[in-house]
């Protein structure tokens, strides 16, 4: 958040406009909706899944596109090419949050980004070991606005944390990979059990935006959503009932990890504001880690017969 933060306000000042798509991570829009107003930055929230959302949103004093994709948690995607496009036009700068893609898995400066940022400690740490964050632009724009910004308010990582992720990226492809394609063959296995009303993962044909995930993505990600049928009672029971999946909100784990987003990562929302986001009760997000693909079904599997469809 250190590096979220960064990357918004040292461009900006009292008068400037924001326009974020609405699906962010809750402390992200925290920032937007709530730190940013308290220093005469006004703003927008959107349904960033539309580009004509963005066209519309834009004012004379538009600075700045926050944009995360995939979104955290239900896997929606922004066309960042298209964004960054509007975003030339009247010289704002595109961020993005590419958490969830990894930077393996999908390249925001190639394909017209201005800056992006991630929580290093998610895949790049890989095993829950310390905090940090990532800020990547081009040397102008880091010279101009983030270094002096960085040097007198201090957002720097101890080098001990800065060690470890720098070891944690010489194993990076390799964890990745795993972890992709295990998402692929729990999602799959999934979307074809009774108790589970929907699965949405990017790496699916029935994804709503496959055809942007082909263009801009090079895999489907390590994540899963899927919501249970019977809301939050058969949510918190499936996690419960798994033992080779553990329950943490953290995500890109080298271990499978499972959460309930409505009562961790978004529970700061409102009930509307997490419908808006297509967060139910039931919603539920899963982050596969490296072990046989075999045993993380079979440990769903067998937690899915103690929840009543």
């Amino acid at each position: 958040m250190a590096a979220v933060s960064a990357a918004i306000l040292c461009q900006l000042k009292a008068g400037d406009h924001i326009v974020a798509a609405r699906a962010l991570f809750g402390s992200c829009r925290w920032v937007v909706e709530t730190l940013a107003p308290k220093y005469g930055i006004e703003f927008t929230l959107i349904d960033g899944r539309f580009l004509e959302n963005w066209e519309k949103a834009v004012k004379p004093n538009t600075k700045v596109f926050f944009l995360e994709s995939p979104t955290n948690p239900t896997l929606e995607v922004v066309d960042i090419e298209g964004v960054a496009k509007i975003a030339n036009q009247i010289g704002a700068k595109v961020i993005v949050d590419n958490v969830f893609a990894t930077p393996l898995l999908q390249k925001p400066l190639e394909l017209g980004a201005h800056i992006v940022v991630y929580s290093a400690t998610k895949h790049i740490d890989g095993q829950g070991r310390c905090l940090g964050g990532v800020i990547l632009s081009d040397k102008e724009w880091i010279n101009e606005h983030l270094h002096d910004y960085f040097r007198h308010t201090g957002p720097a990582l101890s080098p001990f944390n800065a060690w470890t992720l720098l070891k944690g990226i010489e194993t990076l492809p390799l964890r990745v990979r795993q972890q992709s394609e295990n998402a692929s063959r729990v999602a799959d296995f999934l979307a074809e059990q009774n108790q589970v009303a929907k699965v949405i993962y990017p790496g699916r044909k029935d994804h709503p935006q496959a055809d942007i995930i082909a263009r801009q993505m090079k895999g489907g990600s390590t994540l899963v959503c899927f919501e249970m049928k019977g809301g939050k009672e058969a949510a918190f029971a499936l996690q419960n009932a798994l033992d080779v999946v553990l329950i943490s909100n953290n995500l890109g784990d080298s271990k499978s990890l499972i959460t309930h987003p409505a009562t961790t990562t978004h529970k700061n929302l409102s009930d509307e504001a997490r419908a808006e986001l297509g967060i139910s009760p039931g919603t539920v997000r899963f982050s596969a880690g490296i072990e046989d693909s075999e045993d993380l079904i079979e440990d769903f599997a067998r937690a899915l017969k103690s929840v009543q469809a």
